[in-house]
């Protein structure tokens, strides 16, 4: 069971690298041919919304409603598997097709509503307003591509899911680099190269879908009591399994009031997410196909002992990552973006940014880890409910630090104490209603967990104050050299201090 549930960590991590790759390169071409300007806040605004909803679909809440109630119909027979997927595809294309006609005849409005402050300029609001009508359909396309890596998933096919991102990023650059020079601007060329890379992940999953024997096409559905059960059970798990998107989406708003914030916290959220989508995503993707397993055959010793598994694997991860963005936010950020027309001054607020979403990293990540708990059981309003306090202290912290005049930063800081207060309740929920408890994980434990970290934090320190007397080397390979030093040093830290579960964690990883 061990030995599986990493290998699904590291197909999902593996691929999602990949993608984070090109995802950078994209990044890295729209800033050196747009930089922080018009244009790229208009982009990131217009891209805002779908993405947003594939965020939202692709990493979690759709999973967390679909994949429990399709592994117990696919137990019954592959036949009630199929019947309920069909019925969902049908659905999902019907819904999403009159929602996306909705959007396009009251784009202006839903768009004064997100971003009040591109509408000062009607050049601005105009190209957003174009802009968003377009990119709009990636909406359909990742809904429906979402339900079919769902599907893959809980077969354990985790490869062609974790690929179909990769299309994306490939095709977003193809856009920068070729289709620009048929377009208007570049604008233009990035929001069609929204549209055509959804059609091709659509059609890639379509493929594998089929690949694995099921048909799926859009028909008159079978409104049953299963179909009911899941759209129940979707809304709930779209807030309370998204609460990290949903007040991204927030904070863009506040966002949108002050020049080029939009831009800094896209730039940063970049890099942020990199960690996360390896690390935090990956585990609860494997996680949750899992333990719905598990608890649908009544074996909830094992499915709690995995969760305690996947925990300590998740701080073991992601203390270490949070630190290196912190410390090495500065050289990231310059190496990553620092070329044409982002400048020294978009370099240092981009880096104040990103240090700032990494002390929330650790959150993001056991959340994700603990959210399948809920979901395996097919509870999903308890994590809705404290989704919704979280979001009104994140509105609340954000309307306070705005009206202090903190800007960017205070958007940032009201999402860390709102992430954080986010894992609290979750444990507390948790815990209170049996479905967790820690297992051999003592404030002792725990602190010898992040005391690798800590030793690798005061090695950065000395080689960045090192660096900055006796660097003979180009900022790249600086930079290089410290993260795979650092990984060196936290890996060694880690058997030296905790030498048994490294050992454990190893075994499960590589036995045969």
């Amino acid at each position: 069971m061990y030995k599986k549930f990493f290998k699904s960590i590291f197909t999902i991590s593996f691929f999602t690298a990949i993608s984070r790759i090109f995802g950078f390169i994209r990044d890295i071409l729209i800033a050196r041919f747009i930089g922080v300007s018009i244009y790229s806040d208009v982009f990131f605004a217009a891209f805002r919304l779908p993405n947003f909803f594939r965020r939202i679909f692709a990493e979690g809440a759709f999973n967390s409603a679909f994949i429990p109630i399709f592994v117990a119909k696919k137990n019954q027979s592959l036949n009630q598997g199929q019947i309920f997927a069909s019925n969902i595809f049908s659905l999902l294309f019907v819904t999403l097709l009159f929602l996306i006609i909705l959007m396009q005849i009251f784009m202006p409005l839903l768009m004064k509503l997100l971003f009040p402050g591109f509408f000062d300029s009607s050049i601005k609001s105009d190209l957003l307003i174009s802009m968003s009508r377009i990119t709009i359909f990636y909406l359909l396309f990742i809904s429906l591509i979402s339900l079919m890596s769902a599907i893959l998933n809980s077969l354990n096919k985790f490869g062609a899911p974790s690929a179909s991102p990769i299309i994306l990023n490939v095709t977003l650059i193809m856009a920068i680099l070729y289709l620009s020079n048929y377009m208007p601007s570049y604008v233009h060329a990035l929001s069609w190269g929204v549209f055509i890379a959804g059609l091709l992940q659509f059609i890639c999953l379509l493929f594998f879908i089929k690949k694995a024997g099921f048909v799926l096409y859009p028909k008159i559905p079978n409104f049953n009591n299963d179909i009911k059960k899941f759209f129940k059970k979707l809304a709930p798990a779209i807030i309370g399994g998204n609460v990290m998107q949903i007040n991204l989406l927030i904070d863009s708003i506040f966002a949108s009031l002050t020049l080029s914030a939009l831009s800094y916290l896209y730039y940063a959220d970049r890099v942020n997410q990199l960690p996360l989508a390896l690390i935090g995503i990956a585990i609860g993707v494997a996680l949750l196909p899992k333990l719905s397993s598990l608890i649908n055959q009544k074996k909830h010793e094992d499915a709690l002992k995995l969760q305690n598994i996947a925990i300590k694997f998740g701080i073991i991860m992601s203390f270490p990552a949070a630190i290196g963005l912190i410390l090495l936010s500065n050289d990231i950020i310059k190496i990553l973006f620092q070329r044409g027309d982002f400048d020294v001054e978009d370099t240092k607020n981009v880096a104040q940014a990103l240090s700032l979403f990494a002390m929330a990293l650790p959150a993001y990540i056991l959340v994700k880890i603990l959210e399948p708990s809920f979901f395996a059981r097919q509870n999903t309003k308890i994590p809705m409910k404290i989704a919704i306090i979280c979001l009104t202290l994140n509105i609340i912290l954000n309307l306070t630090f705005y009206k202090l005049g903190y800007g960017f930063h205070g958007i940032i800081m009201a999402s860390i104490v709102a992430s954080y207060f986010n894992l609290a309740l979750l444990f507390y929920s948790l815990t209170k209603r049996g479905y967790f408890k820690l297992i051999d994980l003592s404030l002792f434990n725990f602190l010898k967990l992040i005391t690798p970290s800590i030793i690798m934090a005061l090695y950065i320190i000395f080689t960045i104050n090192y660096m900055e007397i006796n660097n003979k080397f180009s900022p790249l390979s600086t930079l290089i050299f410290q993260i795979i030093s650092a990984i060196l040093i936290y890996i060694i830290s880690l058997f030296a201090t905790n030498i048994e579960l490294a050992r454990f964690q190893f075994r499960k990883i590589f036995s045969k």
